[in-house]
């Protein structure tokens, strides 16, 4: 354990978190909602530094990402926790443990070593993925300068809910933030996450955008839940208005998981609010958890030429000149290439 980052001594040996939203008060011998970061004695430790649960290379496209080193490979890690309960987790088993024992028997992987397996494996990054990475936030912090200095990207795969301080300082250290934008109300984050916090969802990515980190959305469409034309317009109008029309948004079939048990998500549902999107000026729209053999390809905006084709988050077929399109030239915006 080492001692966390952001937080405030107060009365009674009691200290409030200060990385996320909820702002926790924990007292002394508890832990935070997240259930990675307790109290001892008046001190805030972090129970997971340098902890994981899971490792693997996957495609960077699995993340997903799409205009971020097309056809490299990401060392991925996850851990326990989050600090969000949404009802259709696909990853709940490690996302919801609030078990010291899990904790206790978690595969200890040092930064050092991770920088190490990465460049073994040919991997182009490194991923915090799975769970929720913040709440690891030394951890990353760590190991993302020591990624910097080997020439390795640094990627998070993350719910946004975190606070604009540390957010700040973490930021610099970040090559890819991939965010989850659940939906557009905070009344639909109170129902699914049971907090309503889109507005901090929207503030992280907006923050990573202005500052220049690259940028990807994926919106999990809930039948009759977030899936409504006023919620997915309001959210499109967003995209293109105070990010970019060039920001790449996936937008992905929910199934059936964790609390949740409504029928999964229909490939037209996606395909009305994708066609919505492009009319609309969005210039990049994946479909995800569908196949789809349109909805997974990037396209030139400007003469509709096929640039990179894709199939079961494998890229089978690259034509793109670095970053432009070989038939007419256009250099696509929010786009990164080895």
């Amino acid at each position: 354990m080492i001692e966390a980052l952001y937080y405030q001594k107060k009365e009674n040996r009691s200290v409030r978190c200060r990385l996320c939203p909820h702002n926790c008060l924990i007292e002394d011998g508890k832990k935070g909602f997240c259930g990675v970061r307790r109290n001892e004695e008046g001190i805030l430790y972090a129970l997971t530094d340098s902890r994981v649960v899971s490792i693997a290379s996957d495609p960077v496209e699995k993340k997903p990402l799409y205009h971020f080193l097309p056809g490299t490979s990401a060392f991925s890690l996850g851990g326990l926790g989050c600090n969000l309960i949404c009802r259709h987790c696909q990853n709940h088993e490690i996302s919801q443990s609030r078990d010291d024992e899990a904790i206790g028997k978690l595969y200890t992987l040092e930064p050092a070593k991770i920088i190490r397996e990465a460049l073994d494996r040919n991997c182009a990054m490194i991923a915090w993925t799975y769970n929720e990475p913040t709440i690891w936030y030394e951890y990353i912090s760590t190991t993302a300068r020591l990624a910097r200095k080997a020439g390795l990207k640094t990627v998070l795969i993350t719910n946004g809910v975190i606070n604009r301080e540390p957010l700040g300082e973490l930021l610099p250290l970040i090559d890819a933030y991939r965010v989850d934008i659940k939906g557009f109300s905070d009344e639909f984050y109170q129902s699914l996450t049971g907090f309503p916090f889109l507005e901090i969802v929207k503030r992280s990515a907006e923050s990573a955008f202005d500052t220049g980190v690259h940028l990807e959305l994926v919106t999990n469409i809930i039948p009759e839940m977030n899936d409504g034309e006023d919620q997915t317009e309001n959210l499109i109008l967003w995209i293109r208005d105070r990010l970019s029309p060039s920001v790449p948004w996936h937008v992905t079939a929910y199934h059936p998981a964790y609390k949740m048990n409504r029928s999964a998500t229909t490939l037209s549902a996606l395909e009305t609010i994708r066609k919505r999107g492009l009319d609309a000026g969005l210039k990049h729209i994946y479909l995800g958890n569908v196949y789809s053999s349109a909805g997974s390809d990037t396209v030139c905006p400007s003469c509709g030429t096929t640039l990179i084709r894709r199939t079961a988050f494998s890229v089978i077929e690259n034509i793109m000149d670095r970053d432009s399109c070989p038939r007419c030239g256009h250099k696509l915006e929010m786009f990164q290439y080895m």
